[in-house]
């Protein structure tokens, strides 16, 4: 019989046989008196073998008729624990400790005391009753000689004490343990768990009875470190270097600095409501000049106090700050910042936002492997940022082993594409010219015969001939037709390609790539697109999210994917709840750059408050950040500490939706239509 469903144990709980004493020799067994029975040992050794089969309502049976109808024998205490197990088993938790409690009072002298205490506090779990399973498991651990059960005892004592006892209750608990290990033990539990609702004083007072007692009391040593982590960690600082107050005009403010300090500090006073160590901002101004952000981090990284820096906002400031930051050994995170090669400086340096390569690496990921593209036209601008995103989709076309029909530049801001639309037209059509035997010409009898012994049935031969017809090799030879009519020496021709006449449409193209430099260039590159007559798969970046845009030119663009740095559902109850906090802040509703400071700041919190406050510390946890989902986006830090995740959207029906999300560190397009 299987178990019912009962709450989940910790992990610290080990299966009952492995604690069970029960199985020694009956002559360990302490009873006033004993009478010894074969059939009692018999009946006893079945029960436990169908116990051990899972089978707890039959093992219960036997058990029960050792009790009632055997008492007074060899197996009777054995007999009250393990039909008390059986019944623990089957979820009948009230039957299970009246006969535990029977056993205490009738036998306190059994060798099973410690394991009935135990399992008496097993039972009390189940039934929420803490307290009394606390009492329970204190017995234990206060009667039992057998390290392994002491160990377990002592176990579910501090997971009762961490999870389910007020403090107030946790404290009475400490109290009743008396002195040593276990008061020890149980002191570090509530300590931990006092300074997680802010109580610094109260956690110090829990802790400092116990780093008086012998270093050979096991867990001072935890005391005495957590101690110390409180007093290092009483005010950590963060650093803050954004474009705020320009030298040139001190009384305007930058929009986009100001809203990404609103979501750094929001995120900062909700983790000091709520958690230590106290955190404080270091907030310096970048000036968006490349010199006097690198001066910045400079200075916040010889304070001591700074664990981490948040920050520059630009690639240029990124770039010249990073050096310095690497330098001096601080970690430093940029949460928008987009160039390549910034994280590549150092170990000490992080990008929250996909950098270009990633963006032209997933582009192609998502065209690949999920609108199963194989062929690839390439128009962009050519300004830095757009050629080092088609240089990385273009690497990853070929190593997907996709084709690359061709790939045309025009300069940002131009309005007349023709020559370069014309060039990948004509480029896609004379790749797609068919290849053809044309019957029309005198074949030799030889060639003839070549083509049925390949296998082109007479009859069809002698319909091409009659009409004088032209017929593609992939009609005559299949997919790999060129190629085998070249081995059979086979005469073809290729048909030229109208490419100038525009009815004909281009359809050998899956997918065409258009990073564009500014929004603005929606409708110049849809219409132009449409005008040469493409019939493929619209693929854009970041710059192609301008709703207003794609909506005056649906009749062009409908259909169109592209990337986003930020995205949120007004449903989604994770930005709900920071547009409610935020609002009850500033006065105000969110911003996209609200959300990537938010975002940033709570991923470093979040470690924080985990136990990292050394900056090697937070280096080490930030390489390690996996699948962090913040309010914008995913961050997933993996591959050169830059974030490898982005998300995909779809204008289709005068709407945006989101469709995907791609990490190119792991391959992986998860598809959310």
């Amino acid at each position: 019989m299987s178990p019912v469903n009962r709450l989940t144990l910790p992990a610290v709980v080990a299966p009952f046989l492995l604690l069970l004493p029960f199985l020694a020799p009956a002559q360990h067994v302490r009873q006033d008196s004993v009478l010894f029975r074969p059939e009692v040992e018999r009946i006893f050794t079945d029960a436990v073998s169908l116990f051990k089969l899972g089978e707890y309502g039959q093992a219960a049976e036997q058990f029960d008729r050792i009790l009632y109808r055997y008492p007074g024998t060899q197996r009777e205490t054995a007999a009250y624990i393990m039909g008390a197990k059986s019944r623990y088993e089957l979820g009948r938790f009230e039957e299970a400790q009246e006969l535990l409690r029977e056993l205490l009072y009738r036998y306190p002298g059994s060798t099973y005391i410690d394991d009935a205490h135990y399992t008496l506090g097993l039972v009390w779990y189940q039934l929420k009753r803490y307290e009394n399973a606390v009492r329970e498991f204190l017995a234990a651990w206060q009667t039992t000689g057998k390290p392994q059960l002491k160990d377990r005892a002592a176990q579910m004592l501090a997971v009762l004490t961490s999870e389910h006892l007020a403090i107030d209750q946790a404290r009475r608990l400490i109290l009743e343990a008396g002195s040593g290990e276990i008061r020890a033990m149980l002191s570090v539990r509530l300590a931990e768990k006092v300074l997680t609702r802010g109580d610094v004083e109260g956690a110090r007072e829990i802790l400092r009875p116990v780093v008086r007692m012998p270093r050979t009391v096991g867990p001072v040593d935890a005391a005495i470190a957590l101690l110390e982590r409180i007093e290092a960690s009483a005010a950590v600082k963060i650093g803050v270097v954004l474009p705020l107050k320009t030298a040139s005009d001190p009384f305007s403010i930058s929009g986009v600095g100001e809203e990404i300090l609103m979501g750094l500090q929001l995120a900062v006073d909700e983790h000091n409501a709520e958690a230590m160590p106290k955190v404080s901002l270091e907030v310096r101004d970048s000036e968006r000049d490349a010199t006097v952000a690198a001066r910045q981090v400079s200075e916040l990284s010889m304070e001591n106090r700074v664990l981490a820096i948040v920050g520059p906002l630009f690639s240029h400031e990124a770039f010249a700050a990073a050096e310095i930051a690497n330098a001096q050994g601080v970690p430093l995170i940029t949460p928008t910042a987009t160039a390549n090669g910034i994280a590549a400086i150092g170990e000490y340096i992080f990008q929250a936002n996909p950098d270009y390569a990633v963006r032209g690496r997933a582009m192609a990921q998502y065209a690949y492997r999920a609108a199963n593209a194989r062929r690839f036209a390439v128009l962009s601008a050519s300004d830095t940022a757009n050629k080092q995103m088609t240089a990385a989709f273009l690497g990853e076309v070929e190593k997907l082993g996709g084709e690359v029909v061709d790939v045309q530049w025009y300069n940002p801001g131009e309005t007349d594409l023709q020559a370069q639309l014309f060039a990948i037209r004509q480029r896609a059509m004379e790749i797609s010219e068919p290849v053809v035997v044309n019957f029309a010409t005198r074949l030799r009898s030889g060639e003839l015969k070549k083509l049925v012994q390949w296998g082109v049935p007479q009859r069809v031969l002698d319909s091409l001939l009659v009409a004088n017809a032209m017929a593609p090799v992939e009609f005559l030879f299949g997919s790999d037709g060129i190629r085998i009519a070249d081995s059979l020496k086979i005469p073809t021709q290729r048909v030229k390609a109208k490419f100038d006449s525009l009815e004909i449409p281009v359809t050998y193209i899956d997918a065409m790539f258009v990073p564009i430099a500014s929004s603005s260039e929606i409708a110049i590159v849809t219409s132009q697109i449409r005008y040469f007559n493409f019939q493929t798969q619209l693929l854009g970046t970041g710059n192609w999210n301008d709703f207003d845009e794609l909506d005056q030119n649906r009749q062009y663009a409908n259909g169109a994917v592209f990337t986003t740095d930020v995205y949120w559902e007004e449903i989604d109850q994770q930005y709900r709840s920071f547009a409610r906090g935020f609002r009850a802040a500033y006065s105000r509703n969110p911003t996209a750059n609200a959300m990537i400071g938010y975002d940033a700041m709570r991923l470093i919190l979040r470690l924080v408050r985990s136990g990292a406050t050394r900056r090697d510390e937070i280096v080490s946890a930030l390489s390690t950040v996996r699948n962090y989902q913040g309010i914008h986006s995913k961050i997933y830090l993996a591959e050169g500490r830059v974030n490898s995740c982005i998300t995909f959207l779809r204008f289709k029906n005068r709407s945006i939706r989101r469709i995907a999300e791609v990490d190119v560190s792991r391959d992986d397009v998860r598809m959310m239509e």
